[in-house]
């Protein structure tokens, strides 16, 4: 088990969160993922970040759905969004394109960053997210995903993204 893998199964066991890990090829997008993992709402996690060197937003969806990035700057007023650089990425949440999920929230570089959370997540039975890296998913009931974030020491708004 990768030290990353047991930091966040040892997390989900302080806070009593059931869990099931299914191990698979790397994929990179929520196309692949569909092919490796069947009947399961995919699940879309994208760092965005303000112009320039401004805030950090990390947006969790339904893997299907279009991101509104208007929608979201009016709700957060945020300026203008756009997606961070690889550089950013690897900076604040510890990972490559591919792999972002939830327990990218641990890294020691994500203090500053503000989670969007799409609504809908939360009443499915599973979804799935990578263990910071993409070979494998691990899989928790969507009402958990709140007590995660906030547990990793964010306070998540939760949006109607569909």
């Amino acid at each position: 088990m990768s030290n990353q893998l047991s930091k966040i199964t040892g997390m989900l066991d302080e806070l009593a969160i059931p869990y099931r890990t299914v191990s698979h090829p790397a994929v990179f997008t929520v196309a692949e993922s569909e092919q490796h993992i069947k009947d399961k709402r995919p699940i879309k996690n994208l760092l965005l970040q303000e112009k320039g060197d401004g805030r950090k937003i990390l947006v969790i969806m339904d893997g299907k759905a279009r991101l509104d990035l208007k929608h979201i700057t009016q709700k957060l007023e945020t300026r203008k969004l756009r997606f961070a650089s690889l550089e950013v990425l690897m900076q604040t949440l510890g990972v490559t394109p591919g792999s972002v999920s939830a327990f990218s929230l641990m890294h020691e570089g994500a203090a500053d960053v503000e989670v969007v959370l799409d609504e809908s997540l939360l009443a499915e039975k599973e979804l799935g997210f990578h263990p910071n890296e993409n070979t494998s998913t691990i899989f928790i009931p969507g009402d958990a995903l709140v007590a995660i974030v906030t547990h990793t020491g964010h306070e998540p708004h939760i949006l109607s993204l569909a």
